[in-house]
């Protein structure tokens, strides 16, 4: 281990009390709006009107969700797709449609991808000892412990957990307390984060490096975003940086605890979530490093490197046993849940992507701890390049990857960026920490104060807008608000779900699935010479981020091509948090009749 500076020699105690301070202001955070977005009765209002609320009893029949289940189909795999045929679909012209429909709004969240672990865990017969999710992008050191804090709330009397879909159709506010659960779950890894970041920073450089890497840590808005959400990203990236503070120990001192410890830190990042299986060449790095310190022969370390991917390997297969059981007994279903997850993600327009990926590291880290972390990562990497080596070579193979695949991303792949986010956080408490201007040190404190405060206010938006979806006080139901007087059909571009479309009465509202906007746009033409008013004259849609430029109200604007008036009303938050879903803007375009031609 190297020497310890002099400043990370002092205030020990007073050290430990900021770092606490920072736990605890990590704690608070994660704490505001954890309810966001959950089902709730709240919303029959909407849906139903003056009508009387359709029963779980009724839903579940119509939508026959005892059938649903399915040993060779991926949990997340939806068991009836609407077959895409190009043209628009009638989504609301059937009672079994709607109740569909209606069956999300009483158990889904507004995030999209938050149900599928429940959905995976009721995939799982324990009395028969089947323990498989059929689902498998994310790990089992995600689903299984989710599983286990359910059922220990459960015993505790904090869940109401019952094998009953219908009891939970009736009473979604019950199933709500399982998202809970599980954000409880992922909100506690952040906690980790905070020591790891200050331990990481701290080993680089010194103890005043270490609070300023926690503190950035903690506020930086995706772990913000992503410690309110059921999703195993964030504590996939704390494993991943856990791996890196590992195989820098080891690399620096050999030995073998930190060894075995980076090895199983790998299998268990891997363990967690899919996506970090590049975590895996800080093996064969730390090896390279020992090389270089020791002037050692390659042979046993090469040994040392095959042996510890293996027993990586190893840690990965106990934390999720159905994959090489599958691989033996039941490949239809590990073909059907890759294939669904392998079919969001293509390697293509490699520009649009490094484009991509830097609008979503800003906004993921904030532009002081981008820019201060890309130099103090050099800057560390120069004066101490083998400590360094972990941390900076795991960000680059990361960001090769969000590259490769980020091309025309939504806001919300940002999670995927989380572990670069979390290390430009680290190697910028390093920058900001250290003395670059002894005989002005205002400076420095200055360039601190400005980070610390930019960073914290753009992590404080994503807060406000969790607090105001878990109040009631959101867009979506703003939006529904002002929908109630534009009756008539309504277009939509991807089917009714509450994470990406208001709550209406779709019993008695004529809801339409387009291909894409401009299908619809392309469809006032025909539909004004057939004289088909039943055409649907709104566009709802989900957007990350309202431009600047457009106004927030109704206005008029022209489509000189079509001859048509249209205009659009945005339902926007006061601040926004473009990763997040919580609280997220909606675009309701209007369509009025034509004015003459070539108006």
């Amino acid at each position: 281990m190297s020497p310890t500076s002099t400043s990370d020699r002092s205030g020990p105690h007073t050290g430990g009390l900021l770092l606490a301070g920072i736990l605890l202001l990590y704690l608070a955070g994660s704490l505001v709006g954890i309810r966001w977005g959950l089902p709730s009765r709240d919303v029959d209002t909407y849906l139903f009107g003056d009508n009387e609320p359709w029963t779980g009893e009724r839903i579940a029949r119509l939508t026959r969700t005892a059938e649903k289940t399915s040993d060779t189909r991926g949990a997340d795999v939806d068991a009836d797709p609407l077959a895409r045929t190009g043209d628009p679909i009638a989504l609301t012209d059937s009672e079994e449609k709607v109740a569909a429909i209606y069956l999300r709004y009483r158990l889904y969240t507004h995030q999209p991808d938050e149900m599928i672990t429940l959905m995976a865990l009721s995939q799982m017969n324990p009395g028969e000892w089947d323990f498989d999710p059929r689902m498998y992008q994310y790990g089992g050191l995600f689903i299984y412990p989710v599983g286990a804090v359910i059922a220990t709330c459960g015993k505790l009397g904090l869940i109401d957990v019952r094998g009953d879909p219908v009891y939970y159709l009736d009473h979604p506010d019950a199933f709500g307390r399982f998202y809970v659960a599980a954000r409880a779950y992922v909100a506690a890894w952040g906690l980790v984060g905070v020591i790891v970041a200050y331990l990481i920073a701290r080993r680089l450089q010194d103890r005043r490096a270490g609070l300023l890497a926690a503190l950035l840590f903690a506020v930086l808005p995706v772990v913000v975003c992503m410690g309110h959400e059921a999703k195993p990203h964030l504590p996939g990236a704390v494993l991943m940086m856990l791996a890196v503070l590992l195989a820098m120990r080891y690399a620096a001192g050999g030995r073998r605890r930190d060894w075995l410890g980076l090895c199983i830190a790998c299998g268990a990042a891997l363990g967690m979530v899919l996506s970090s299986l590049p975590v895996f060449v800080l093996i064969p790095l730390a090896e390279l490093v020992r090389l270089y310190r020791d002037d050692a022969i390659p042979g046993p370390a090469i040994g040392r490197a095959m042996l510890g991917v293996v027993l990586g390997g190893a840690t990965y297969a106990l934390t999720n046993p159905y994959v090489p059981i599958n691989l033996l007994v039941n490949r239809e279903v590990l073909a059907s849940n890759f294939g669904n997850s392998l079919a969001m993600y293509q390697i293509d327009r490699l520009g649009q992507g490094l484009t991509r990926m830097l609008e979503l590291t800003i906004e993921g880290a904030g532009l002081p701890v981008v820019i201060v972390g890309v130099l103090a990562l050099a800057e560390v990497a120069r004066r101490k390049f083998w400590d360094a080596a972990p941390l900076a070579a795991l960000t680059a193979l990361f960001f090769v990857q969000f590259v490769l695949i980020g091309a025309g991303k939504p806001a919300e792949y940002g999670r995927f960026g989380i572990f670069i986010n979390a290390a430009l956080a680290i190697a910028a408490g390093c920058g900001l920490a250290r003395r670059w201007t002894p005989r002005v040190p205002w400076i420095n404190w200055a360039a601190a104060g400005l980070s610390i405060a930019w960073v914290g206010w753009l992590g404080g938006t994503y807060l406000v807008n969790f607090s105001a979806d878990a109040s009631g006080e959101h867009t979506r139901w703003a939006a529904a608000d002002g929908m109630r007087a534009e009756p008539g059909s309504v277009a939509v571009v991807a089917e009714p779900v509450p994470y990406c479309f208001p709550p209406v009465n779709f019993a008695e509202r004529s809801v339409w699935l387009f291909p894409s906007r401009q299908r619809w746009i392309e469809g006032f033409r025909s539909a004004d010479a057939s004289g088909d008013g039943a055409y649907p004259r709104l566009l709802v849609t989900m957007e990350d981020k309202v431009p600047s430029g457009r106004t927030p109200v109704s206005l008029p604007q022209r489509w000189a091509t079509l001859g048509h008036s249209t205009w659009v009303l945005d339902y926007r938050p006061p601040v926004q948090s473009p990763i997040s879903w919580a609280n997220k803007p909606v675009a309701v375009q209007h369509e009025l009749q034509p004015e003459g031609p070539g108006e």
